[in-house]
């Protein structure tokens, strides 16, 4: 026989969006982490910093900027 869980708890909002919070800065480490293992990731990563660079780069303030400068 299985019997089902009942018990309920209450989670204060403010701690809630604290883990929450704290839950995507530990997923961003994991992903940059991630990228700096992969030899195609830090390729990406040198390439994007020799364009910074020299200057070889566009700013992008919106949507509307992407789609210029994609044609």
């Amino acid at each position: 026989m299985v019997r089902a869980l009942t018990e309920t708890i209450t989670i204060p909002k403010e701690l809630l969006r604290d883990l929450y919070s704290g839950l995507a800065k530990v997923e961003e480490v994991l992903a940059t982490i991630e990228e700096l293992m992969d030899k195609e990731g830090i390729e990406r990563i040198r390439k994007a910093e020799a364009e910074y660079k020299k200057g070889d780069y566009v700013a992008i303030r919106d949507s509307q900027d992407v789609l210029k400068h994609m044609k």
